[in-house]
Parts: C-alpha cells; sequence; structure tokens
C-alpha cells in the first residue's frame, strides 16, 4: 500500500479494528497491521495527533456523533493533552529513572508541555536559551514523570557518537567489540539528552544525522569487526540542548540545516519574578516570606545590572540558590553573596564590576551598610521561619 493511499479514515478503520480484537491499540500495532514499510510508529502517533484523536479509548465525544467538519473543533481544546503511554522498562534499567526527590522544588511551566508534546510525537526537540533558564533540567522532568530511563551526555568539539556504542578491548589476548551500556538503553524506551550539543565540530555530527532520519546507525568495529546495525526502539526519545552562541557564550558551534532541519525547536524563557519566588518556596519551606522577597528582588536587579552594563556574564537561579544555601547554612550574608554568587566576575577577568553586585546587596538589604557607607559583615539567623 503507498503512503499516499492511507488516509485518515483508514488508519481509523485499523485501530478500531485492533481494538475490537486486542481491548487497546498503540502505533505500533497499527504499523506492524499496516506493514512496517508503509507508516513507522512516530508518523502514526503524529496523524492521530493531527486528527485530535487518541490511539486507544476516547474521553472525547464519539466520532460517530461528530458531523463531517466538527472533528477538529471538538478536540482543539485538547490538542496538548497527550496521553502517556506505559512504557515496559527492564528492570536492569529502571535505576536510570530519575528519581522524584530530586524534583521537590520543580516549577512545571507551559514550556514543560510542549516538551512533552515534542517526545511524544516522536519529535527530536532541541532546547535553548540562556543558562539556568530549565533547558537540560526539563528532559530529565520528562523522563521521570514518564518513567523512563534517563542518560545525559555533556558534548564537546571531538565528540563522537559511535563510541557511545561500545569500543574494542582485548580479551583472553583476542580482540572484541564490547557493547556499552547505552546499547541496552537504546533497545528499549527511554530518554537520551545530549547537553551543549552545538559544542559537537560540525564534521562530527553526520552520525547524528543518520540516527535521527533513520533511527538507526552503523557501527563498523561492531560484531568483533564485521559491523552491525543498531536500531533504536520505537519509544526511544532523543533530544539536545544548547545555549545559542552570543557574546556571553562563544563555545558553540552553529549546526548546519542538515542537522537542524531534523529537529523541534523549543526557546526556554527566563523565570518571572512570580516563578522564582514560587520556586524558592518550595525548596526552602522554612524561609521567611520577607528574605524570599529580598533574595527574588536582588536577583532580578543583578539580572538587569548585567545587561545595563553588558557584563559578559549570565547569572542563573543557580547562583542565587547558592547563595541562599551558604547564608541558611550559618556564612554571614555578605561573605554568601561574594561566594555564592559575585566572585563569578573574578572568574571571568570582570573584578571591578563584582563591586557592582555588592552595591547592589547594600540597597536590597539595608543593614549591610556601616556608618562610612561602607559593606559590613552581617549575619541574620536563618532560624526565624518565619512565613
Amino acid at each position: 500500500m503507498r503512503i499516499s493511499a492511507i488516509s485518515d479514515d483508514k488508519l481509523r478503520e485499523v485501530r478500531d479494528k485492533i481494538i475490537k480484537k486486542n481491548g487497546s491499540c498503540t502505533s505500533e500495532d497499527i504499523s506492524n497491521e499496516l506493514g512496517k514499510d508503509t507508516l513507522d510508529p512516530s508518523t502514526i502517533r503524529g496523524r492521530f495527533i493531527q486528527m485530535g484523536l487518541p490511539l486507544s479509548k476516547s474521553n472525547t465525544p464519539s466520532e460517530a456523533d461528530l458531523k463531517p467538519g466538527e472533528l477538529k473543533k471538538a478536540t482543539q481544546r485538547t490538542m496538548l493533552e497527550v496521553p502517556k503511554a506505559e512504557f515496559v522498562v527492564p528492570d536492569e534499567l529502571k535505576r536510570y529513572i530519575p528519581p522524584d526527590d530530586i524534583f521537590v522544588g520543580y516549577i512545571e511551566r507551559p514550556i514543560d508541555k510542549r516538551l512533552a508534546l515534542a517526545y511524544n510525537l516522536g519529535k527530536h526537540p532541541i532546547t535553548q536559551g540562556k543558562q539556568g533558564t530549565g533547558k537540560t533540567f526539563a528532559h530529565m522532568y520528562y523522563a521521570c514523570t514518564h518513567k523512563l530511563p534517563f542518560a545525559l551526555f555533556s558534548c564537546y568539539d571531538d565528540f563522537r557518537l559511535a563510541k557511545l556504542f561500545g569500543d574494542k578491548t582485548i580479551i583472553a589476548g583476542t580482540i572484541k567489540f564490547q557493547e556499552s551500556e547505552f546499547v541496552k538503553m537504546i533497545q528499549h524506551p527511554c530518554c537520551i539528552l545530549f547537553d551543549e550539543i552545538n559544542a559537537v565540530s560540525n564534521a562530527n555530527t553526520f552520525d547524528f544525522h543518520a540516527l535521527l532520519q533513520n533511527r538507526e546507525l552503523f557501527i563498523k568495529d561492531a560484531n568483533d569487526g564485521k559491523g552491525k546495525y543498531y536500531k533504536l526502539h520505537p519509544e526511544c526519545r532523543i533530544g539536545f540542548a544548547q545555549n545559542p552562541k552570543s557574546a556571553k557564550y562563544i563555545g558553540g558551534n552553529i549546526k548546519g540545516s542538515n542537522f537542524l532541519g531534523r529537529c523541534t525547536y523549543i526557546t526556554f524563557p527566563e523565570f518571572t519574578k512570580n516563578e522564582m519566588d514560587k520556586a524558592l518556596s518550595k525548596r526552602y519551606p522554612t524561609l521567611s516570606d520577607e528574605d524570599r522577597t529580598k533574595f527574588v528582588e536582588y536577583y532580578f536587579a543583578i539580572c538587569e545590572t548585567i545587561d545595563q552594563a553588558q557584563i559578559p556574564v549570565d547569572i542563573s537561579i543557580r547562583q542565587l540558590t547558592n547563595v541562599i544555601d551558604l547564608w541558611m547554612h550559618g556564612l554571614d550574608l555578605k561573605h554568601s553573596i561574594e561566594d555564592g554568587m559575585a566572585s563569578i566576575l573574578e572568574a571571568v577577568s570582570q573584578p571591578k564590576a563584582k563591586d557592582s553586585f555588592l552595591k547592589i546587596a547594600q540597597a536590597v538589604w539595608k543593614e549591610l551598610m556601616n556608618s562610612k557607607g561602607g559593606m559590613k559583615s552581617y549575619y541574620i539567623s536563618n532560624k526565624k521561619g518565619k512565613k
């Protein structure tokens, strides 16, 4: 059957037939029924999303009750509500599923739903934006909420995808190819993230083309030198993260369209004051409202100063939590700000700009000022616990 001959009506017909027989239906079931060389599971999932229909049981109005042209209108409101699949993960890989407790202070935003939608449609999302906007953590959060094994690979200029599959070693005096844990993961439902993807030289991205386009890669050293094709599991998700090249981030290579054209793009926004306040409230439940408000005020004043003065550094929520952690564990506020945030300017050879960070602190915490207008060491007990 030609792909162009498979209409939406035909897909619904096949789905209903499988549900009647088995009681449920997956995109793989439909692909097998049509013939594996006709439509792949990810394309089938995308077709049903475009129709606004679930693959299995529906909680939307009955299709039979809808008049022609009303189907899309009736289901538009739930278009982003992509049903979560129940993945079968072998016990040996379950230890790679991110635990819930690392997301205690996580704030779920609409951007997280967009990332989940891209993954569930079988796309290859690239999350991009300033550091500290949650790009990398969002992929891990997706894996956690979908109970998928997760692996993160930090890329670099000479990063070679083929090396992840294994390498040659000597066993009993004979050269053998030993497969890696990566091979086990991609042959089961999982989520793989390549962080800092734009650090990889463009010459080393060609293996990614085959992996994303054909969902398989030929490794010539495998099978003891005979070579082997490794195929991705239909529910193996592959995503990327990057900081776009800028005056503050100069370590990346701009990727060509032959790589970028195989991906979707999600630009992560910076946290708003309300989101920041909510995140800190969840992370530090004993922190008083007054103190939390001052830390948030300080953070946004620092960000504004960096933009206005064009200081070549980005400050993220990570630096703010560094300051709060140090302060809540007994370090005085002045040194908490220095060690947790302000001294980053010395690390990037901007020591004079450090004074501006401390002067902003004086404006937020009036208690930091001494009688001569300078900055003094100041300690606030972290045991107030006011709410």
